[in-house]
């Protein structure tokens, strides 16, 4: 069913009419009781819709109501209706875990608001939900990369292809592409029994390479924490030479040495991430180059200026995470919006457009440049109306060539005198004198 729907439970048949009345022509498609437990027996867990009770009624009261609606379906958005005034009552439901309350008499503009937004938060947990079943089915975690840039699409095929193979990746990109994501993909694409460890070279000092990476015995490193799944190491290349090096003989013998402990054998992908482009970081020694040809492969990301339309996908994306985290409804990205996003060079990549798609959501100003003006069409002049205009000139040309002579001016035409003078009325181009001629 297209129309969103609303569950309406009032025992006041008039009352009941005319919010059905309202809510229909508001464009919903209402499902409608005089008593709650019909309307609970009717209700499921997977209802797409909102559930709007009165409060006072026969049987099961409102609150009765909600208290059963949590247990059977409890991510449907629930408003209940009081009596103005009946403030406790609704302290009590919302504490309860109503969504809303409305008093009465209600303004039906109130209403509607109240209860498009409560829809707006049911699509999104539905649309979570359902991504979430797909992944614990075992759907595709590429899809958490979004774009559809022929990049983002030749990426996905390469995680999809690399899954199953256990080789050492080198993945580069600039700051905020979404480096850590891809490698999280990867992870869960490969089905590891073992953990996801991420590991910020960069945050790392000398002294405390030893205690966090390679562990003891009493305390094992994030090295040791990996065996069984994947080891994620950002930012290489702010690691210093001689770390590379210790670095160097993990990748070659799978092989740590922890304080005070013999040297042991770990199981484990790897997985590192850079800034800028490996030839680049060659180039100034800031990547060793053993290390480097110890990667099978290196996967590039592009930068979101790069990735044509996806930025708008993006920011699309992230808005409806943030208006279901936040209680809020969609942003409508219109075309002075989409305008500026396509305008934008982005150089904080995925991440500025996750933050942007926040301020969007939460009413802030997104801090978007203003693009400039899209280039205004020329205006074509009607068909007939131009060739009205080349008639007239040449009409004109032609009485000039022959000092006004129309039986000569016929003749320069090709046309017959009396076509002449039609033609030359038409424009207003003859002397009252003259307007008789045939």
């Amino acid at each position: 069913m297209n129309k969103q729907q609303v569950m309406l439970v009032e025992d006041d048949a008039d009352l009941r009419q005319a919010t059905v009345e309202t809510l229909e022509l508001a464009g919903f498609h209402v499902l409608e009781f005089a008593t709650a437990a019909p309307a609970l027996a009717a209700l499921q867990p997977e209802f797409p819709g909102v559930i709007l009770s009165d409060l006072r009624m026969p049987g099961m009261s409102g609150l009765d109501f909600l208290e059963q609606v949590r247990e059977r379906a409890p991510e449907v958005p629930f408003v209940l209706i009081t009596a103005h005034g009946d403030v406790p009552a609704a302290i009590r439901a919302m504490r309860a875990g109503a969504h809303d309350f409305l008093e009465k008499p209600c303004p039906p503009v109130l209403m509607l608001d109240v209860l498009r937004r409560a829809l707006a938060m049911r699509s999104l947990q539905l649309e979570n939900l359902r991504l979430r079943d797909r992944l614990d089915r075992g759907g595709a975690p590429e899809e958490r990369l979004i774009g559809r840039c022929a990049a983002m699409e030749a990426l996905r095929h390469q995680l999809r292809t690399l899954a199953g193979l256990k080789v050492d990746l080198l993945i580069s990109g600039e700051t905020g592409t979404g480096k850590e994501l891809v490698a999280r993909v990867l992870h869960d694409l490969s089905a590891t029994r073992g953990a996801f460890v991420a590991v910020n070279c960069g945050a790392l000092s000398a002294s405390e390479v030893d205690r966090e990476l390679f562990g003891s015995a009493a305390n094992p490193g994030l090295i040791a924490r990996a065996e069984g799944g994947t080891l994620y190491l950002d930012e290489l290349e702010s690691m210093p030479d001689a770390l590379q090096v210790r670095l160097l003989r993990v990748l070659d013998a799978r092989e740590i040495t922890p304080l005070g402990s013999a040297p042991q054998r770990v199981d484990l992908r790897i997985l590192g991430s850079v800034k800028q482009a490996p030839d680049t970081l060659l180039a100034e020694r800031k990547l060793r180059p053993d290390l480097f040809h110890r990667f099978h492969a290196a996967l590039h990301l592009p930068p979101l200026r790069e990735r044509g339309g996806d930025a708008e996908l993006l920011i699309a994306h992230f808005a409806a995470q943030a208006a279901a985290r936040h209680d809020l409804p969609k942003v409508h990205i219109d075309d002075a919006l989409r305008r500026r996003i396509a305008w934008h060079d982005w150089p904080g990549n995925v991440r500025e457009a996750r933050n942007l798609a926040e301020r969007l959501v939460i009413g802030l100003d997104p801090g978007l440049p203003s693009a400039p003006d899209a280039p205004t069409k020329e205006v074509l002049p009607d068909f007939d109306a131009a060739m009205e205009q080349f008639e007239a000139r040449l009409l004109r040309a032609a009485l000039m060539e022959t000092g006004g002579r129309k039986t000569e001016a016929a003749r320069l035409l090709g046309i017959p005198r009396k076509r002449l003078y039609l033609r030359l009325r038409h424009h207003g181009m003859l002397d009252t004198a003259e307007t008789g001629q045939n």
